[in-house]
């Protein structure tokens, strides 16, 4: 399934027109770096989000993936109902790639429903088509809900909402929507960068004030205070040949924490 997403992304790459103003010479990875380190994530370029799911796509997934399997993922899950997902920004679902790849290696038949809130729609592209996905156009600097979910996967976007100065808005209202609408015994999944300065030990500290039952793992980087270390750093998804944009060939230093309520 995503293997489909990266080849149709890269054939649709060329013809995508450049953001930048004035003509000048367009370069989306230079772009996404400078988003990085140096000014506010913008999503509202398909170019640069297509270049975004080339270069990063098999990675991020797989990074999910990994953290279903060491977490054990499965014995969360209850066979005889749905399992329900809201992911939190949730761009291009790298969540839901990983996940259905995850169920189909571990032969868990299971219905999943998927919801995804972003405001951003470049990425539309790029999201599986299938009557299991759902996408809603919610800015998650405002109010919220979480009713129904089973499993909370925010991937990334922390860290994004961190530097545009959005942090202190979202932690708010993220508090108000587990405490009033999150079912209790569901999990709230953090991903995101392990660097001190990308809001990881921000949200840490603000929600295990309230959901203090929480498991963290890393792959790279920061050790935490007993953190445990996914060892597994390879692709599971297969990368196409010739893609116009290198892809990352193996996980990054993100860290995964998982919180129950």
């Amino acid at each position: 399934m995503l293997s489909n997403v990266l080849m149709n992304s890269n054939d649709r790459l060329s013809s995508l027109a450049c953001c930048k103003p004035g003509g000048s010479e367009c370069n989306c990875l230079g772009s996404l770096q400078d988003d990085y380190w140096h000014q506010p994530d913008s999503y509202n370029c398909e170019k640069k989000m297509t270049t975004y799911v080339l270069r990063f796509g098999a990675s991020y997934a797989s990074e999910i993936y990994h953290y279903f399997n060491e977490s054990n993922f499965k014995e969360k899950i209850d066979p005889s109902r749905p399992l329900n997902i809201i992911s939190l920004g949730c761009g291009f679902s790298p969540d839901f790639f990983a996940l259905k790849k995850y169920l189909q290696d571990n032969f868990i038949d299971v219905p999943v429903s998927y919801r995804g809130f972003d405001n951003s729609n470049c990425w539309d592209f790029a999201r599986p088509q299938t009557e299991e996905c759902n996408y809603l156009n919610i800015n998650l600097t405002s109010p919220f809900n979480l009713e129904g979910a089973d499993v909370v996967i925010m991937s990334k976007v922390f860290s994004t909402l961190h530097r545009n100065g959005l942090a202190d808005k979202f932690l708010c209202h993220l508090k108000d929507a587990v405490i009033k609408t999150l079912r209790h015994g569901a999990i709230l999944v953090f991903i995101d960068v392990n660097h001190i300065d990308m809001g990881r030990d921000i949200f840490h500290e603000n929600v295990k004030t309230y959901m203090p039952d929480f498991y963290q793992y890393y792959f790279n980087g920061y050790t935490g205070n007993n953190w445990t270390k996914i060892q597994q750093s390879d692709l599971v998804f297969t990368i196409p040949d010739q893609l116009t944009v290198p892809a990352r060939r193996s996980t990054g230093s993100t860290v995964i924490f998982e919180y129950r309520k």
